[in-house]
């Protein structure tokens, strides 16, 4: 079953719909004085915690209605009325259910399951009359009011609510009444004592629905005019200000796409008519009708630094902060505040002693969606570049905020600023600002440590990654997601001779993430005693070790089996990362100062692994498409290095007689063989 129970006949009217795709530019709404879901979130919550009293459950476990467990439970109460209630409420739903289907065509119903359903509702209808003196009164009034309203009976249940429903005690069963009345209202031409009773419950959706194609600056001058402290102009205002985001944001060097979280139902808000509301709201100040001037100071501020001036809407936030208005208009406006100003004004101390407030306050409101959004919204588009030269706040503001952009940001951070970065986390918060980012640090230990010992790794400083791995326990890396690659892969074996793929039954085993020493500091120490130990080696134990190296700077870097080294994951789009050495290009180079050995074997290893791709910038042919075979054809590329590095592992395999089986056994090599040899 749906959230809560459709009430009225609005909710089920098909709408047009925005098809958006994720792509996360931030751009959450800002202006908001008119809760979306209050409505449905309040009918679903208390409903469903009626279902669960009646069920004896105290648990979570409870979350759909379902006629059979309720039906259940009343018959082991011996309660046959609610037995009764709940199998017509049940019939009620599949009546529901079969008008919901004439929105899509492909399921559209039969001409014989609209009549069983219309002779249907009006069995539910008469059976909810007959119980409207029983202790489910309110229960069975909102089902007679239902039946109805699917009936299209609207004049019955206006006269109903008002002569009798209206005058039940205090439920939510009779707030359900009260909207299905509004909606009564709304299809026998009375609008807009419908739009006002829609707004006083914080029906969102049938406000949408209402008032979809008068959405305008005239059409909010009309409601004004009409009643200046109408209940709708709120719901109203804050649609047109959303959708002049919407085209604000779509000019924007950060605008990307739809942001998630965006409007289904969006008009082109022209900046003409952008100016003439602003110069409606400034307008409706000075009347002094409206008992909430900061609802339209704010409106009017907002849309100034969007299309105005943007020093004029620094003046105009602040004024709206002093001004009346419910608490969620206040909020609104000090949302809009903090954005304007953290956007505008130079930096110093008093404003971050202020925005340590502002951030605070707006934490304490992170139950609420839209907080979340704007916390969001104001990090990465103002905050982010009022930080940038802080890297260490910036990071910490990152932290603190939980965005996904921490862990990128962190990761791509020099070294040294990292470091800067643990040092601030550690040490007493010197100002409020630092204060409030230092409280809502979410810290995993070792964490940073180890990553700023990875990223000496990746500079191939060996000595500075020890220092800083050296006290990370076993027991960190075991937690990790790349363990039981670190548990079963090597690094000294080479890639291009064997690659470590591991079976299902290992990588899904819980024992075999189990690792005998920290994998890191392992690798860094041997790699400084086998770098360090360069200048006293020469000759042919000198090539050797220049090999062993580059099997080791191979394995390490992103396309080797040993990538979680220097990394906690890896995908497909992976590439040498910021600050990073490219560790392939190194192994590359310790390949060619070892290809010139003597050892017949040894040079056999390196000419192969020269040849292998991830030590090439681009394969040694190229490929067309072939329309007569549905195939690519391949086509050598004599002056690709990989063609280069192959030719000499094919005339030196001429000169030793016999190849190795790694050699001979290799699928590119032989295909590589048959174009060399075709030349």
């Amino acid at each position: 079953m749906r959230r809560f129970i459709t009430t009225s006949l609005l909710a089920v009217i098909a709408l047009p719909m925005l098809a958006c795709y994720w792509a996360d530019n931030h751009n959450y709404y800002l202006f908001s004085v008119y809760e979306r879901t209050e409505f449905s979130n309040r009918m679903d919550e208390i409903t469903r915690n009626n279902w669960k009293a009646y069920l004896g459950q105290n648990d979570d476990s409870y979350f759909f209605f379902r006629a059979d467990d309720i039906i259940k439970a009343a018959r082991k109460k011996g309660d046959a009325l609610m037995v009764s209630y709940v199998q017509n409420l049940e019939k009620y739903l599949r009546c529901v259910a079969i008008e919901e289907r004439k929105q899509r065509e492909w399921n559209y119903p039969t001409k014989e399951e609209i009549n069983a359903c219309r002779k249907n509702l009006q069995a539910i209808r008469s059976y909810a009359a007959g119980k409207l003196k029983t202790r489910l009164r309110s229960q069975h009034a909102l089902l007679y009011m239902r039946s109805n309203m699917m009936l299209g009976q609207h004049d019955t249940n206006i006269n109903f609510w008002e002569q009798t429903a209206s005058q039940y005690i205090e439920t939510v069963y009779k707030d359900m009444m009260k909207n299905i009345y509004a909606g009564a209202l709304y299809k026998t031409g009375q609008e807009a004592k419908a739009g006002e009773l829609f707004a006083e419950m914080g029906d969102y959706n049938s406000l949408m629905t209402q008032y979809y194609k008068k959405r305008s600056f005239a059409a909010i001058r009309q409601e004004y005019l009409r009643d200046p402290n109408a209940k709708v102009l709120p719901f109203l205002l804050q649609d047109f200000v959303n959708n002049s985001q919407e085209a604000y944001d779509a000019c924007q060097p950060h605008g990307e796409g739809e942001a998630f979280g965006g409007k289904l139902f969006i008009r082109d808000i022209s900046q003409d008519e952008a100016k003439q509301m602003r110069n409606f709201c400034e307008q409706v100040v000075k009347e002094r009708k409206t008992e909430v001037p900061a609802l339209w100071k704010s409106a009017k501020a907002w849309l100034e630094y969007m299309f105005g001036s943007k020093e004029r809407a620094l003046k105009d936030i602040r004024t709206a902060t002093t001004l009346s208005g419910t608490e969620r208009i206040k909020d609104n406006a000090r949302v809009l505040r903090l954005y304007i100003e953290s956007a505008l004004v130079p930096q110093s101390e008093n404003y971050d002693n202020w925005l340590a407030q502002e951030l605070e306050w707006l934490f304490s409101k992170q139950a609420e969606n839209h907080y979340q959004n704007v916390l969001n919204r104001v990090t990465y588009q103002t905050l982010k570049k009022r930080y940038a030269e802080s890297p260490e706040r910036m990071a910490a503001l990152f932290n603190a905020t939980g965005t996904y952009e921490y862990e990128t940001y962190i990761d791509t951070m020099k070294v040294e600023r990292l470091e800067d970065y643990l040092q601030y986390t550690l040490r007493s918060p010197r100002t409020p600002l630092d204060r409030f980012l230092w409280t809502h640090q979410k810290k995993t230990e070792h964490a940073l440590e180890d990553l700023i010992g990875t990223k000496y790794m990746r500079l191939c400083q060996w000595e500075k990654a020890i220092q800083w791995l050296k006290d990370i326990p076993t027991s960190y890396y075991e937690k990790k997601g790349y363990a039981v690659y670190a548990a079963n892969r090597k690094y000294d074996v080479a890639p291009w001779i064997k690659r470590q793929w591991l079976r299902s039954a290992v990588l899904y085993s819980n024992h075999n993430g189990k690792l005998k020493s920290n994998p890191k500091l392992t690798f860094a120490r041997e790699m400084q005693r086998m770098e360090g130990e360069l200048n006293v080696l020469s000759g042919e134990e000198l090539k050797k070790r220049y090999y062993e190296l580059a099997i080791r700077y191979a394995q390490a870097s992103y396309t080797g089996d040993c990538w979680f080294l220097m990394r906690d994951g890896k995908n497909v789009s992976d590439s040498v990362r910021i600050n990073e050495t490219d560790l392939a290009a190194k192994a590359a180079e310790l390949l060619r100062k070892a290809d010139n050995s003597k050892d017949t074997r040894l040079k056999e290893e390196v000419l192969f692994a020269k040849a292998y791709i991830y030590m090439n910038p681009s394969p040694w042919y190229t490929l067309t498409w072939n329309s007569n075979t549905y195939e690519y054809d391949r086509h050598p590329a004599p002056q690709s290095a990989q063609y280069k590095a192959f030719a000499s592992l094919v005339e030196y395999e001429k000169s030793i007689n016999k190849p190795s089986g790694y050699v001979s056994k290799c699928d590119e090599y032989k295909q590589f063989l048959q174009a060399y040899n075709r030349r």
